[in-house]
């Protein structure tokens, strides 16, 4: 079959049903991704905190500062290769917390993003809308659900 003259070069689109319509226009991926790097950059963070605190217990104990007498058994004042173990946690939280700043922001971005193109998608949609949905519970159920959208 060939094409008409005037369609020659020209695409046509026909519009996707909302159901069917592809994520990234409806800002489903940008949102999931936001969700995803905020919960890295928290988790980040949230070692990058731990790291700080037992660097402070670190020095304390190993100074001789603390009267603790139960003292912490993973704590040691020399590391395997003669480092200085306070020094290797300040490193880490240091890092940890380095990396969570990007993360952050690019979490911020993805989010932004996802939230304009879902109201966008989300505008463009048809205002009063009626929807009937069959359900079943794969046994001895089944019924209708009603939804209105306005």
């Amino acid at each position: 079959m060939r094409p008409r003259a005037g369609d020659c070069g020209r695409r046509t689109t026909a519009s996707a049903p909302p159901s069917l319509a592809p994520l990234s226009e409806r800002g489903d991926v940008e949102i999931g991704l936001g969700a995803v790097t905020a919960a890295v950059s928290g988790a980040l963070v949230g070692v990058g905190t731990y790291e700080a605190l037992r660097a402070v217990r670190v020095r304390s104990i190993c100074t001789g500062q603390t009267a603790d007498p139960q003292l912490d058994p993973t704590i040691v004042c020399t590391g395997p290769l003669g480092g200085d173990p306070f020094v290797a946690a300040v490193v880490s939280s240091s890092l940890s917390f380095a990396f969570a700043v990007p993360i952050a922001v690019a979490s911020g971005f993805l989010l932004r993003r996802g939230i304009v193109t879902r109201r966008a998608w989300k505008a463009a949609q048809p205002a009063g809308k009626m929807s009937v949905r069959p359900w079943s519970n794969g046994q001895t159920q089944f019924g209708l659900t009603f939804g209105l959208a306005f």
